[in-house]
Parts: structure tokens; C-alpha cells; sequence
């Protein structure tokens, strides 16, 4: 009887060892990277318009009738006057060339939002070459820019799906369920800055544009572990 208690209590006592031994017995596993791109063409422009008063001979060419022009520009060009803003105004008189105070001239910068650059030739047209100071790309975006992120992390975890799967089939295993996913260096959705000289777009009346605008590149990788059953 104390013979049987004895194998009873050695027994008990190595249960916890035996389902350590059995818990930690590693699992089969495969880690890969998977990664999608695409490319796409913004639909969403901010113009950055400058525009500096003039003498035209003894007479100043104000800032508002420049800027006057510009609304009513927009405003012909079939374009939303809310997406015209005043990104600053300012100015000074001091001639560092010739030491002294010239007549103030004061300049105004606007921004306007164009879902397609080519109207921006009609529109230059429509204002007072003089006025115009300088004419850049402030930025630009898309619209569905976060969707499509969240489209291209899925295509990249789909693709790290398959890239397990073809090399496991290569040794003879079988793919199991996902253990395990990350994201690598997520691309937040920001508008990608771009500085540019002044455009002479509507140098020539005669020609339209049909030059396409600079894509945005898009671009996921995420990390994945699945189990080899």
C-alpha cells in the first residue's frame, strides 16, 4: 500500500514536468515578407499663385484688382471659389541695391486646389502678365489616397500569403493558419511636396497640353508568420 502511494506521489509529481516538455516543443513556422505597389495619378493639385502690385508709368496696379482677376478667372473657368485661398500677403519698400525707399509694392500669395493642371493654362491667360509674380505646385494628392493604402496592405499580405505557400509546396509541406502579421515602414498618407520655377504656361495661346501630371507612388510591406501544419 505505501508502495503504491509512493508510485502515486512520483507519478503527480512529474505531471507538471511532462506538460512543460510537451508545451514547449517548438512550432513549425515560416516568416516572410510580402510587398504590393501601385501608382496613381493625383487628382487633387495646390497651385501656389503669387501676385505683386506695379507701376504702370506713375500708376500703381493695386493688389486687389489683381486679385480681382484672379476670382473672376476661377470663377470662368468653371472652378470652386472655396478652393481659392490666401496662403500670405506682405511687402516692403526698402531698395537694398539703391539705399533708400522706393514705392510700396505689396505681394499675395494665393493657393488653389485644380483636379486637373491643364485649366491652369486658360485660367494664366485670363490674368495681368505683369501681376503675376511667380506660379508653383505646392502639392499635390488623391482623394482615395488612405483607401488605396489600405488596398495595397491587403494585396501585400495576400501576396505574402502565396510567397509562404509556393516555397513550403517546394518541400513537401502544407501552409497553416497566420500566427503572426506586421506592418514594415507604414507610408502615411501625405501629399508629396514638390517646388517648382515659375510656369510660363500661357506663353503660347495657341497650345493645349496633353502631358500627363507626375504619378504618386504608392507602395506596402508587411510581415507574416504562419504555422506549417
Amino acid at each position: 500500500m505505501n508502495m503504491q502511494k509512493l508510485l502515486m506521489g512520483i507519478l503527480v509529481g512529474l505531471m507538471p514536468l511532462l506538460t512543460l516538455a510537451q508545451s514547449s516543443t517548438p512550432t513549425k513556422k515560416i516568416e516572410v515578407n510580402g510587398e504590393a505597389e501601385m501608382e496613381v495619378t493625383p487628382n487633387e493639385i495646390y497651385v501656389r499663385i503669387v501676385l505683386k502690385e506695379y507701376l504702370d508709368g506713375r500708376k500703381k496696379v493695386s493688389i486687389n484688382k489683381l486679385e480681382s482677376q484672379l476670382v473672376k478667372a476661377v470663377d470662368a473657368e468653371d472652378l470652386s471659389k472655396q478652393d481659392l485661398t490666401v496662403e500670405s500677403i506682405y511687402g516692403y519698400n526698402w531698395n537694398w541695391k539703391k539705399q533708400r525707399s522706393e514705392e510700396f509694392l505689396a505681394t499675395k500669395s494665393f493657393k488653389l486646389k485644380v483636379a486637373d493642371l491643364k485649366k491652369m493654362n486658360e485660367l494664366l491667360e485670363r490674368l495681368d502678365e505683369r501681376g503675376i509674380n511667380n506660379v508653383s505646385i505646392a502639392s499635390y494628392s488623391h482623394t482615395d489616397l488612405q483607401k488605396l493604402q489600405q488596398e495595397l496592405k491587403l494585396q501585400a499580405l495576400k501576396n505574402a500569403k502565396q510567397k509562404a505557400g509556393y516555397l513550403l509546396e517546394g518541400i513537401d509541406e502544407e501552409l497553416g493558419p497566420v500566427i503572426e502579421v506586421s506592418e514594415l515602414n507604414p507610408h502615411q498618407a501625405q501629399p508629396i511636396m514638390y517646388r517648382a520655377q515659375a510656369m510660363e504656361m500661357a506663353a503660347d495661346s495657341g497650345y493645349q497640353s496633353d502631358l500627363e501630371f507626375n504619378t504618386i507612388k504608392l507602395k506596402a510591406e508587411v510581415r507574416a508568420v504562419f504555422s506549417i501544419q
